[in-house]
């Protein structure tokens, strides 16, 4: 039987910076696709970011609270937050109201369940009690609940005794975006540094996200710099003191702090192997659901993984690279070699892999 819906106007509220969540980007590109209208209200947003949103969705409004730039305290900038966000949705008719995270949610409190809304949770939050308390909650108020990732979903309905399974939506971009645009300023000379490295034969072993010593990238280090005139190892991403120990063990490592999204794909497209590791310290990261197996999938880059669950049976499944011990050099390198020696095969998995996924009749499943 075919369902009516009205697709007319729908309403995402994300406390963070979309610029530093890229599955938030994903279901505004996804939702802007859909619906005749959307507004996006969220706690602040790059220049960059929001030209790019505006530029590729022509019926989208943008509504930026600029929180960080209130200087008010913690509790305060909920506040307004909270009060600014109800003020905005009342005043906007909308047949959807999409919350995009969990920190979200917990910011916008009960006053949630007066209203009919899809609560999307892009972490599991099992090392965070307090968050699981009252997502828990919420989550009984909630009209559908969308994960990122099958084994949390599962998690999830166990853990809080819902009576169905959360919605799994992958992180993954919603379309390939064309990248204009050059990265200037202080990290212009570093891209340009490794387009050099390139243009002398190296192959780019590339990890993008932040950078702490819970992601165990000595291995890539010490590996990449035993063989230094076959490799660079390209780090992007935030430094959380840990850089300094890598360039330790590998002095060659270039390092480009973070970029915004989109135009850190720029980055992805030079890589020829992307990293993708975890630590075990919780449900969260080993059942991870990271948006970086899709940006290198979509360029067609095989990947270096360590052996978790997140990663085996969805990377590894489609062969499109392979998990490792992160724990022995000699692994990893044995790995990378594998890959190296069957590398269109594993190029081209990875490509189907990006393709396993249809993002429009997923969220038109969600929405419905």
């Amino acid at each position: 039987m075919k369902v009516e819906t009205s697709y007319k106007s729908a309403v995402i509220v994300c406390k963070g910076n979309p610029s530093f969540i890229a599955p938030v980007l994903n279901v505004v590109l996804g939702l802007s696709k859909l619906y005749e209208s959307v507004k996006l209200i969220c706690g602040d947003i790059s220049k960059e970011s929001e030209a790019f949103l505006l530029g590729e969705c022509k019926n989208l409004s943008i509504e930026n609270l600029r929180l960080q730039g209130r200087g008010t305290s913690k509790i305060l900038s909920v506040y307004y937050f909270r009060k600014k966000v109800f003020q905005l949705i009342n005043d906007t008719p909308h047949d959807l109201l999409w919350i995009a995270t969990g920190d979200t949610a917990v910011s916008l409190g009960n006053k949630l369940k007066g209203y009919r809304f899809v609560m999307c949770l892009l972490e599991l939050y099992d090392a965070v009690p307090v968050y699981n308390f009252l997502l828990r909650r919420l989550s009984q108020y909630a009209h559908k609940i969308v994960t990122a990732e099958y084994n949390r979903s599962a998690i999830l309905r166990v853990r809080w005794k819902l009576k169905h399974t959360p919605y799994v939506l992958p992180n993954k971009p919603y379309f390939k975006p064309v990248v204009q645009g050059s990265i200037n300023g202080s990290n212009g000379p570093l891209v340009q540094k490794v387009k050099d490295e390139i243009s002398k034969g190296k192959k780019v072993i590339l990890y993008q996200g932040i950078i702490t010593h819970y992601r165990r990238l000595d291995t890539i280090a010490k590996a990449t710099f035993e063989d230094d005139s076959k490799f660079v190892f390209l780090i992007v991403g935030k430094d959380f003191d840990y850089i300094d120990t890598l360039k330790g063990i590998n002095p060659n490592i270039i390092h480009i702090p973070f970029i915004d999204a989109p135009l850190h794909l720029e980055i992805t497209k030079l890589a020829d192997i992307g990293i993708v590791v975890y630590d075990f310290i919780d449900l969260n990261n080993i059942y991870c659901a990271p948006n970086k197996i899709w940006e290198y999938a979509m360029f067609s880059k095989p990947m270096l993984c360590n052996d978790i669950p997140g990663l085996k049976y969805t990377v590894e499944h489609y062969r499109a690279g392979l998990c490792t011990d992160f724990n022995c050099v000699e692994s990893v390198k044995d790995t990378m070699g594998k890959i190296f020696s069957d590398y269109r095969e594993y190029a081209s998995n990875a490509a189907t892999f990006y393709n396993s996924v249809d993002l429009d009749s997923i969220i038109k499943n969600i929405v419905r």
